[in-house]
């Protein structure tokens, strides 16, 4: 059995993603790992040829960084770039801000061995976990209307699954989604660690009207400022509270995947330190609010799931 690791970059110094610890926490799975560098401002390429140097796993693979569509259709064609030049059996798709920890590298080798020959099953499916405000304190499993909390990071690399949208999952070439849901894909009950928000202030802010410029001009982007705590307005990233966080303890570095350890040994802020001033939005307001988010989402993207989601939301919001 073959695992290829991939990814794609792209100006990850100056968004401040965690590229090398990524690829780094990925690479004692694979024996390969293709990452597709985009054309950037910074000195991303330079430190992943350092790091190609000391790992001859990594294979760099360079782009342009064109975008033709305001729908943030180009980070599922930087994927599919990523996917079209590796060889093993399987892929492992790491973005450049998620984590894999080395206790259960065992438990993932031994399912994708189980299921080598069950051609079926397309995609393996990892639990999450969202760092939100620092390394130290995560999104409750409670915010998943905010937070995915389960997604595909194996594919079979048979040439039959594709990423698509904005990268976040994937498809067979009949436009299946590949889920547990349709019942080609299976957990691993194992977690992928997202690092993605786990920012100070000013670095979080930079991130969010970087990846504006992807989904300009698109209402769901729109309306996502609307019902969120983000104030474009204003030069800073805002919380109106902290009650749905996990916290951690400052001293407990061994919950983090080993190359993130050093990252989050380093964290100099607390997320009670990010300023806030907004009262918690709720009430019957933001809930029509939400619900028109996720029916336009929804319209845009997978109209015909719809319907199913949006009861489920009300229903959720019911019991609470």
């Amino acid at each position: 059995m073959k695992i290829s690791g991939f990814t794609f970059i792209r100006n990850g110094i100056l968004m401040g993603y965690p590229f090398k610890e990524s690829i780094m926490s990925a690479l004692p799975l694979v024996d390969e790992f293709i990452v597709v560098v985009c054309e950037s401002a910074d000195q991303t390429k330079d430190e992943l040829e350092k790091l190609r140097d000391l790992n001859p796993k990594i294979k760099l693979i360079e782009s342009d960084w064109k975008i033709t569509k305001k729908s943030g259709s180009i980070l599922s064609e930087k994927t599919n770039l990523a996917i079209k030049n590796i060889t093993g059996d399987y892929g492992l798709y790491v973005q450049c801000d998620e984590g894999i920890h080395e206790k259960d590298y065992e438990k993932i080798t031994r399912i994708l061995e189980e299921n080598i020959n069950n051609k079926e099953i397309k995609g393996f499916v990892f639990d999450y976990i969202h760092f939100f405000g620092g390394y130290f304190s995560y999104a409750k499993k409670s915010e998943r209307k905010f937070f995915y909390d389960k997604e595909v990071r194996i594919i079979r690399n048979d040439g039959t699954v594709f990423s698509w949208g904005d990268a976040m999952g994937f498809k067979n070439a009949n436009g299946v989604k590949i889920n547990i849901e349709n019942k080609n894909a299976l957990p691993l009950n194992t977690t992928m660690f997202h690092y993605g928000m786990a920012k100070n202030p000013a670095d979080m802010y930079k991130k969010n009207k970087e990846m504006e410029k992807i989904y300009n001009f698109q209402i769901v982007n729109r309306l996502k400022n609307w019902v969120s705590n983000y104030n474009p307005r204003i030069d800073k990233y805002i919380y109106s509270d902290f009650k749905w966080l996990e916290r951690i303890d400052r001293k407990n570095l061994d919950f983090h995947p080993a190359s993130f350890r050093g990252l989050a040994s380093a964290q100099d802020w607390e997320a009670d330190d990010f300023k806030t001033f907004m009262e918690e939005k709720k009430g019957a307001s933001q809930f029509f609010k939400m619900l028109i988010y996720r029916l336009v989402k929804d319209s845009i993207y997978e109209t015909s799931n719809a319907y199913k989601k949006i009861k489920a939301f009300m229903k959720n919001t019911q019991q609470k």
